[in-house]
């Protein structure tokens, strides 16, 4: 059976490293495999035991541990932080025999005394010293030429072979330097021995090591920050909590917390984990896992979760979810899937990286041959080394994780979880976006606003309400818990209820069988429901009562709906609602098509005939949201929908608030940025920094020393990281996004199919009949209303059409031009505009 299996991948230190472990892995049969260089992880989806897919990452000369297991393999796990420290060690270390072998190197060029080491006097004494002081040197950072060999015996050059190559081939030429130099002072010639001397290359292998092991420590620093949310969220996880047992509190390790236990919180502390307050009221700070600064009042019933801060009372609560199950824990895993994940754009650097420590070590080995035909020796060797220095693969690597990383921290840190970086780059590049209406556009909190009965119901709205809600006692539907709480809470539940799915709910109340719902459950029962109610109650045969029920917009949803729409995307609103709720709540939106009566197996067909637009992304909270969330190219879901949408979803709202989905935008926008920065980076570096430390412009006086060549490397990987890291500052607040949407407005060759806001289309799922209203100005009589109608269904695509004298409006239906509509009941001679 296959499954996601989670390895920790250790000894890799550059892109060709991991491109070498998926290689390794990928040989086993296994096509979907994804190596992380910044979290050293691997991800892996085959049936293969953990212990051949070990074997495999061993034989590439790496070690490796599943997950949750004791580490196995060849090389021993490492915390960042210990790596960190490690390599600060080897650096000082480093430094302190370097600056006396720079004194001496270099002292002589600018006139500083040297006593028995001075090269004009004492040439052997002067290369002797060197050699001292630059040995340590290289067993300090012996490192890199185990690595760099392991990799060489195992057939996968990396980072450290490159290194080792640059540094060895230096430090061997020195020794061979200081035994000619020995032969010419033996024979009498200092003078010969002492030019022998100025091509010494000791300072160029020792400087090469530790300018390396300053950049890899550096590198090191900043990707761990780039961690900073996973890390903030950490924090937020008490250690320990009061539980009650056997009517004593008593303070346990959360990790004892176990489902219906009591834990008490107080002032202060955090919740530790997810569950219902039975005791107590207070005040609680939620920024952390929303990014909602203000205070949220919590009473006895109130839910609460992990990582929220209780500010003002002591409470009790009943833990609900516990562990791994807690929100907290949720979020953070989540983001770092997203981290460990890969970008589609990364596949280019991959492929780079796969081959690029061969092709570098190519270039190198022709590099000599060509100085060593043309130049001296010293020439040849200095080019050589400066190649195999520059070109470390670093950059490659860390381009698009510590872009990604940084990214879904940063979202994160706004309440968006995004739960891979294929996500993370496509949500700047969707073209249209469904959203569904309940507890998506709106509260989700619907209220009864109207009741009317029929014949001998007309006037008995207590009546009606009683026996509605007796049918839907025990549903959980939002239009349920609406007509529940508008009726009186006489307990009378239906007997036989059967409900039927985007239909309503039939039982028996008092002996009595009721059909409540749609207009077509209405017909099933013999009964034509004429008005636009949201529901109707009636028995067979007679129709009873229609039943109107609202649900208010969230404050935020028109400016976010503007928001989308502002960067060329279209919006559209699927809601099982009918023609008229629909267009009332997408004219207080600012939505210009909506799908009306849509069932909730009929949202999947929706999304799917929207992807034929463009790529499509999916708003929704609920279970029958779940299958149109999955088969969109991007399914969001809020925050506080079922879990069954979250788990079918690609991105989590946490503040269930729809501006936070262009806030995603804005952020997929951003980090997609950075990591074409970061790659334009990694590869015109090597791409000019290759020609020229092979020295193809030696002819105009452009050279490369190879001390050069290592602090670019350093920077190089340093460069990337930092520019990430810049996405972890980054600001995406309300004042900030108009600005920030701009740029992905601009991008006219991504994103399109924006819509004018000029008219309504409601397309009937039903019937599959869009209409759009027209405002008519200047109708008299019903011969204007003839002249109205017979010039609209001269307009293509109408296909049916109904004129109303008294709104003074015209209802058309089919997919048609909207401008030429209203270019043709101009030409009849009315003022006409879309409403």
């Amino acid at each position: 059976m296959r499954m996601e299996k989670e390895f920790t991948v250790t000894g890799m230190t550059c892109a060709a490293c991991a491109a070498h472990v998926e290689k390794a892995v990928k040989k086993l049969g296994v096509t979907d495999v994804a190596v992380n260089l910044l979290s050293n992880k691997m991800k892996v989806d085959t049936d293969i035991s953990d212990e051949e897919i070990i074997a495999a990452v061993e034989s590439s000369g790496y070690g490796a541990s599943a997950i949750g297991k004791q580490a196995v393999g060849k090389a021993k796990t490492e915390k960042p932080a210990d790596y960190a420290k490690a390599l600060l060690w080897r650096f000082i270390s480093s430094l302190v025999f370097l600056i006396p072998l720079m004194y001496f190197s270099m002292g002589h060029m600018a006139g500083l005394p040297l006593g028995a080491f001075d090269p004009h006097k004492n040439p052997a004494s002067f290369a002797l010293i060197q050699l001292v002081l630059t040995t340590p040197v290289l067993i300090i950072n012996g490192r890199f030429f185990v690595g760099g060999a392991k990799s060489v015996i195992h057939r996968s050059p990396n980072m450290d072979t490159l290194v080792s190559l640059g540094s060895g081939a230096a430090y061997l030429y020195g020794i061979v330097t200081l035994f000619l130099i020995n032969l010419e002072v033996a024979g009498g010639n200092i003078h010969g021995g002492a030019e022998i001397a100025m091509n010494l290359f000791f300072e160029s292998a020792a400087m090469i090591l530790t300018l390396v092991t300053l950049g890899k420590f550096l590198e090191a620093k900043s990707k761990g920050k780039t961690r900073s949310e996973v890390d903030k969220l950490m924090r937020l996880r008490p250690q320990t909590a009061t539980v009650i047992r056997g009517g004593n509190p008593v303070t346990l390790p959360i990790e004892e917390i176990a489902v219906g236990d009591i834990v008490v919180v107080l002032p202060g502390e955090y919740i530790p984990c997810d569950g219902v307050i039975v005791g107590g009221s207070t005040t609680l700070d939620k920024s952390a896992v929303t990014g909602e600064s203000m205070p949220e009042e919590a009473v006895e019933g109130s839910k609460v979760t992990s990582a929220t801060l209780n500010i003002t009372g002591r409470v009790e609560m009943r833990a609900e979810r516990v562990g791994s199950d807690t929100t907290l824990s949720k979020i953070i895993e989540l983001i770092e899937n997203a981290g460990g994940s890969k970008a589609p754009i990364q596949k280019i650097a991959d492929k780079v990286s796969a081959v690029f420590v061969p092709i570098v070590c190519g270039i190198a080995l022709v590099t000599l041959i060509v100085w060593l035909i043309i130049g001296s020796v010293g020439q040849a060797l200095t080019m050589a080394i400066s190649v195999l220095v520059i070109s470390c693969p670093c950059a490659l690597g860390l381009a698009t994780p510590v872009a990604v990383m940084a990214g879904t921290g940063r979202s994160a840190a706004h309440g968006v979880l995004v739960k891979n970086a294929e996500v993370l780059q496509g949500l700047e590049s969707v073209k249209v976006f469904a959203l569904d209406k309940t507890a998506t556009i709106t509260e989700g909190k619907p209220r009864v606003t109207k009741v009317i009965g029929y014949g001998e119901y007309e006037g008995k709205t207590e009546v009606v309400l009683g026996i509605a809600a007796a049918l839907e006692r025990t549903s959980t539907h939002p239009l349920a818990r609406a007509i529940i709480e508008s009726a009186a809470d006489d307990g009378v539940v239906a007997t036989e209820s059967e409900y039927r799915v985007g239909l309503g709910v039939v039982g028996v109340v008092d002996g009595v069988r009721y059909a409540l719902g749609s207009k077509s459950l209405m017909s099933d029962f013999g009964v034509t429901a004429d008005g636009d109610y949201s529901i109707y109650l009636c028995t067979q045969g007679k129709l009873i009562c229609g039943i109107t029920v609202e649900d208010e917009i969230k404050p935020t949803s028109p400016h976010a709906i503007a928001q989308l729409k502002s960067v060329g995307a279209k919006v559209v609103m699927l809601t099982g609602d009918g023609y008229a709720q629909a267009k009332a709540i997408a004219q207080k939106a600012g939505i210009t098509e909506v799908y009306c009566n849509v069932m909730p197996e009929g949202k999947l067909d929706v999304v799917e005939k929207l992807k034929k637009e463009g790529k499509t992304a999916m708003v929704g909270d609920g279970i029958n949201d779940a299958p149109a969330l999955k088969a969109a190219d991007i399914g969001i879901a809020i925050g506080s929908g079922t879990d069954v949408a979250i788990e079918a979803a690609d991105v989590v709202l946490v503040k269930s608030d729809l501006s936070d989905v262009p806030r995603a935008m804005a952020v997929s926008h951003a980090t997609l940025r950075n990591v074409k920065q970061n790659l334009f980076w990694a590869f015109i570096y090597n791409a000019l920094g290759i020609p020229l430390a092979a020295g193809v412009l030696y002819g105009v006086g452009v050279t490369l020393n190879p001390m050069i060549a290592a602090a670019a490397m350093a920077f190089s990987s340093l460069f990337v990281v930092c520019n990430a890291l810049r996405l972890t500052v980054m600001r995406f607040d309300d004042k900030r996004m108009d600005g920030k949407l701009k740029r992905i407005k601009g991008k006219s060759n991504k994103v399109g199919g924006g819509q004018s806001a000029d008219g309504i289309k409601i397309i009937d799922a039903k019937g599959d009949n869009m209409k759009t209203t027209l405002k008519v100005n200047g109708m008299m009589c019903m011969h204007c209303v003839s002249h109205v109608k017979s010039a609209l269904e001269k307009v293509a695509g109408v296909t049916d059409v109904n004129v109303d004298l008294q709104k003074g409006i015209a209802e058309v239906g089919g997919e048609f031009d909207l401008n030429t509509a209203i270019a043709a009941v101009k030409e009849v001679g009315y003022d006409c505009a879309a409403q």
